[in-house]
């Protein structure tokens, strides 16, 4: 139904990515917080001690737990791009800008799929591979993990959203 709508340009696909930026800020401050509370718990409990730290920051990024809460933060970015895509095919910047995410084949992304296209995306410079590839409207990460990102019209978008169709 939706692969007949016409590709999505780069313009586009980097306003959805800055949305998404700011919506993902606000995600790694409210991990940022659960992690520090969960280490303030273990401070309370005296279960981790703070001794030679200058505060609860500097124990956190010192040493191998600097990689864990990088890591950490990894995590939710993953979970952010992997839960949007595979329930609706739409981050939150792509629902701003009418994009959908879809298989070639225009069924949901499979998990393999979405995993593939976020690694293969190189942190968004792999929509530069649409200069490349002019006119066939695929991504470095869309051609490599077979998806299409498409522009909806203003009433696919809301019939789309109303839960009515989406997936």
């Amino acid at each position: 139904m939706f692969l007949q709508c016409p590709r999505a340009p780069l313009w586009r696909r980097l306003a959805a990515i800055v949305y998404d930026a700011l919506v993902l800020c606000a995600l790694w401050m409210f991990a940022g917080f659960i992690a520090a509370l969960l280490v303030q718990a273990l401070v309370s409990l005296k279960l981790v001690n703070l001794q030679g730290y200058v505060d609860l920051a500097d124990y956190m990024n010192t040493s191998w737990r600097r990689w864990v809460y990088l890591g950490y933060f990894a995590l939710v970015t993953l979970w952010f791009y992997l839960y949007f895509w595979r329930k609706a095919g739409q981050t939150l910047g792509m629902r701003a800008w009418r994009l959908l995410l879809l298989s070639s084949d225009g069924k949901p992304l499979s998990m393999r799929q979405a995993l593939l296209r976020l690694l293969c995306a190189l942190g968004g410079l792999g929509n530069f591979w649409l200069w490349l590839r002019f006119g066939k409207g695929l991504a470095l990460q869309d051609q490599l993990a077979g998806t299409v990102v498409v522009v909806l019209t203003k009433e696919q978008s809301q019939a789309l959203n109303l839960h009515k169709q989406a997936r």
